[in-house]
């Protein structure tokens, strides 16, 4: 028990630090961890379709309409379009961010205009309203900076993530020694 709890515990330690190492690079290098990212997903789109390929032959084959080759061929030509471009992913999705801030900040900006007569304080949701439609412009009109941004910030908080687990991981091995020598004490007593 005391041997699978240190290996348990040494993984974790080890798994931070390579946590750590990789919110490292994606802050220090975001565009590579970009095109990393985007090539990884390629690949396993790629995976995805070939499996739905496969299993509708094989459903086919047991008179079950499946319906999953031209999902397939669809999942392919994609996969193989990012791991050829695998920038496209991070624009598309910082694309999606921009379009969806833009839309929430016009919901906030239409609810601060109609509420300004009943609430006290409906200039802070106007304002508010205001500097998310700007960040949603600034993002949909340079995607690509905005992408690496989120890539930087979550490198940041991988960072953050991994040393908080390796202190944590450190003092409850610090804890588990004391507690496991009550334990084997009390055994002992028991006998």
């Amino acid at each position: 028990m005391k041997e699978l709890f240190k290996r348990t515990t040494t993984s974790i330690l080890i798994s931070s630090v390579v946590a750590f190492i990789l919110g490292l690079l994606m802050t220090v290098i975001p565009n590579i961890s970009l095109q990393v990212i985007g090539i990884v997903f390629g690949i396993y789109i790629i995976a995805h379709g070939i499996v739905l390929i496969v299993l509708d032959f094989m459903a086919h084959n047991i008179y079950v309409p499946f319906q999953g080759i031209m999902s397939g061929i669809l999942s392919i030509i994609v996969g193989i379009i990012l791991v050829a471009m695998p920038n496209i992913l991070s624009t598309i999705f910082a694309i999606a961010l921009g379009i969806w801030i833009i839309l929430s900040s016009v919901n906030t900006i239409s609810i601060a205009i109609s509420t300004r007569k009943a609430v006290s304080n409906w200039y802070l949701w106007l304002m508010l309203g205001i500097i998310d439609l700007i960040c949603g412009v600034i993002i949909l009109f340079n995607p690509f900076a905005s992408s690496i941004s989120i890539v930087m910030l979550g490198g940041i908080i991988m960072m953050i993530h991994s040393v908080i687990t390796f202190v944590d991981t450190i003092m409850i091995r610090k804890d588990a020694k004391e507690v496991a020598k009550a334990l084997e004490e009390s055994i002992k007593e028991a006998k």
